[in-house]
């Protein structure tokens, strides 16, 4: 079950199908292992997969550069479409720019060179689909160094998307594409996207993980565990992505025997290892969600984010929006309601915190209880 079969499925479904897919995906949740698993199906059923990730990359000319050599790698476009692509260039300089497609690059604008290879993918005669991890990133680097030229560049690229039928797109992101786009005038850019949401696991799905046997073979103690003792842990974790359930796990010691040889973990094992990974010597396993924070949001909502993390770092059950605002207003002096729901629904998307009914609140008690001891200043 935790292969996520179903939305595999889907999401090849809606390729075929002609449709380009926007896929929000907070951190830790096995975005990255869904569409390298998806890439791999679809080379198997004769597609052209082309994957690219674009996190660090802040010019429209790095990311032309990143589909080249992604599309370059591709066992299936070495023949045919590199021909395609080279005449194409050809044509447009007239010689003399070089023996590969990169060496145009620099002769020509790079939405020209990124049409020219997309023109060549739209005639194989293979389905194509473009990959792009971390979209978010991409544009919200861009924009905030010239938000005019991020502004360009996304429709250039939806008029790319609109012209070649026969590429369909797959993009990513792990912060709020929705949130970035408003921001900066691009929501146009992406409405012909539709949006397809990588939820964390079920319950069902996380005991299908945990009692997987190569997942037990990496764990320190490979364990054994009811129904019961495992919802439990899920209940206080309370955010069900593969990398949180293994990190839990590997800091179980079951203490029951069974059958002499494989040893249960109960209730009580689960809480110790709750509390080895909220030690100051773990820090390090948490430390990326501060990181991430500092590095990757857009500079006015910094600090937002911060005071709002640790505010919410003290109650579990979370707060309303009037409260936070009040909270924020004092803290952060000129911050508008609108400004505040922005930065909330950026941590949502990102996964440190979700709304419950009419509360905010950290997704996961773990982190919570991490931030709380070690991020409130």
């Amino acid at each position: 079950m935790h292969h996520r079969p179903n939305e595999l499925r889907q999401l090849k479904r809606k390729l075929e199908s002609g449709i380009s897919i926007h896929m929000p995906a907070p951190r830790r949740i096995g975005k990255t292992w869904t569409i390298a698993r998806l890439a791999t199906d679809l080379h198997q059923a004769g597609w052209q997969a082309i994957e690219l990730d674009v996190q660090g990359m802040t010019t429209p000319q790095q990311f032309a550069a990143e589909l080249c050599s992604r599309i370059e790698e591709q066992t299936a476009a070495t023949s045919r479409v590199k021909a395609h692509i080279m005449q194409r260039f050809e044509n447009l300089l007239g010689g003399g720019w070089g023996d590969k497609p990169l060496d145009a690059l620099g002769r020509v604008d790079p939405i020209q060179f990124a049409e020219t290879l997309i023109d060549s993918l739209n005639k194989s005669d293979n389905n194509t689909v473009i990959i792009i991890d971390e979209i978010s990133y991409f544009f919200l680097a861009l924009a905030e160094k010239d938000a005019k030229e991020a502004h360009a560049f996304a429709y250039q690229l939806r008029a790319l998307q609109q012209r070649y039928k026969n590429v369909r797109w797959l993009i990513t992101g792990s912060i709020g594409l929705d949130t970035i786009a408003r921001r900066y005038d691009l929501q146009g850019a992406f409405v012909d996207f539709e949006t397809f949401v990588l939820s964390p696991f079920t319950p069902e799905e996380a005991r299908s993980y945990l009692r997987d046997p190569t997942i037990q073979q990496q764990l320190n103690h490979p364990f054994e565990a009811s129904d019961v003792d495992l919802d439990a842990m899920f209940t206080e974790l309370g955010w069900l992505a593969p990398f949180y359930l293994k990190l839990v796990a590997n800091e179980v010691r079951p203490s029951v025997l069974a059958d002499g040889v494989v040893r249960q973990a109960t209730k009580a094992d689960f809480d110790a290892a709750f509390e080895r990974l909220l030690q100051p010597n773990r820090r390090a396993e948490f430390a990326v969600w501060r990181e991430h924070v500092r590095k990757n949001l857009p500079a006015p909502d910094r600090a937002i984010a911060l005071h709002l993390l640790g505010f919410l770092s003290q109650y579990p059950l979370g707060e309303k929006e009037d409260t936070l605002l009040a909270q924020t207003v004092i803290a952060e002096q000129g911050v508008t309601k609108q400004q505040m729901r922005d930065v909330l629904f950026m941590l949502i998307n990102d996964g440190l915190l979700c709304k419950s009914d009419d509360r905010f609140r950290f997704r996961s008690g773990l982190v919570r209880r991490y931030w709380h001891e070690y991020e409130v200043e």
